[in-house]
């Protein structure tokens, strides 16, 4: 396996909590972090990505899932 193919992940001890790194495949990555009190989700390739509230059922994460599933119906999961 390539080093730049490789995953890792990194637990971030940060203040007031963790923060949860993972780096995929070429240049991919996601970051879990509270932030305000609420859970927040980034999802990117290098410097370019998303970043949206995942605290609450049917929230802005929920919503952007399934735009996704809706628009690649080949590639859901269940």
């Amino acid at each position: 396996m390539k080093a730049e193919n490789r995953i890792r992940l990194d637990i971030v001890e940060n203040t007031p909590g963790k923060q949860i790194k993972v780096n995929f495949g070429p240049h991919y990555f996601v970051d879990i972090f509270e932030k305000d009190g609420k859970a927040t989700f980034v999802l990117g390739a290098t410097h370019h990505g998303f970043m949206v509230d995942a605290s609450e059922v049917n929230g802005e994460l929920e919503k952007i899932i399934y735009e996704v599933r809706g628009a690649h119906p080949d590639k859901t999961v269940d």
